[in-house]
């Protein structure tokens, strides 16, 4: 598929936080791109592109709320550390 073809779906202040959101998308097995502006100094806006096939997909990950600080913590404790030996 040419890279025309793809379609955006989430925008961004710069590429930092489009890269960040990006690793929900490859947890869930999306394909996908960020896309920066030409010129990134005068507009640092960023784009997150995907096939259109799966944008639906995308969009409904992209619009579940990402995990609290609180939700992480329990989940991390829930499991027993490992064993140092």
């Amino acid at each position: 598929m040419a890279r025309e073809d793809w379609i955006s779906v989430a925008e961004f202040s710069g590429p930092l936080p489009a890269r960040i959101v990006a690793v929900r998308l490859t947890a869930e097995g999306v394909p996908h791109r960020v896309v920066g502006n030409v010129w990134p100094r005068r507009d640092p806006t960023t784009w997150i592109w995907v096939p259109p096939e799966w944008r639906e997909r995308a969009q409904q990950i992209l619009a579940e709320p990402a995990m609290s600080e609180d939700e992480l913590t329990k989940l991390a404790l829930s499991y027993p550390p490992p064993d140092d030996q």
